[in-house]
């Protein structure tokens, strides 16, 4: 059932903007930055053959270092789809141009049948932090500014619990605030000793 719902929400977006005549032949598909970018096109390999074969086109992985490339590649027009875009990117191409981004929603369960996911912050296991007040004037790393897991969801947060933003390190809290990149990014950097603490998504 979900294979057909997905296939034909595609089909119904492609319908929306070209004729039979000029139907397209290759399928433009962003991944959002911030992870390896070779495990990214791996992973994705069998997303790239069931849009090949269900919609008769030659599906192109165009997988960014960071999050805006997929935000300018949409905005350009050189990519004409994003699989699990985060809310905070669709408003930063929907804020530029409402017209460049359309919203497929399909539900999906996770295999333990939540739904959704949220920011988390992660430490050292063998680290004396526990809290978020453990981490004062310690170095802090955040996922990229159209994160929504990675920056805007912690990002409110922290305003509201220590006040300031980011860029006074939210009141002095944090004796830095390091944009790393990416999730993958952030996980390492703790794991490296470049952040005490640092958010993903879990």
């Amino acid at each position: 059932m979900k294979k057909i719902i997905l296939t034909a929400a595609i089909a119904t977006v492609f319908a929306a903007n070209v004729s039979a005549a000029d139907a397209p032949k290759e399928l433009n598909l962003g991944i959002l930055g911030g992870q390896n970018a070779t495990q990214q096109i791996g992973d994705n390999q069998c997303v790239k053959a069931f849009f090949d074969k269900e919609l008769n086109v030659d599906t192109k992985l165009r997988n960014s270092s960071d999050y805006s490339g997929v935000i300018q590649g949409l905005l350009g027009g050189k990519v004409d789809m994003v699989l699990s875009m985060s809310p905070s990117s669709y408003a930063s191409v929907y804020i530029n141009d409402p017209k460049a981004v359309d919203v497929v929603g399909i539900v999906v369960d996770d295999a333990d049948k939540s739904r959704g996911y949220h920011s988390v912050v992660v430490v050292k296991a063998d680290s004396p932090y526990k809290t978020l007040a453990d981490l004062k004037g310690k170095s802090f790393g955040m996922a990229d500014p159209d994160s929504t897991s990675g920056f805007l969801i912690p990002n409110q947060s922290f305003k509201k619990d220590f006040g300031g933003s980011v860029d006074d390190k939210y009141n002095g809290h944090f004796s830095s605030v390091t944009f790393s990149g990416g999730h993958e990014q952030d996980v390492l950097g703790v794991l490296n000793g470049q952040f005490d603490g640092a958010v993903t998504w879990a």
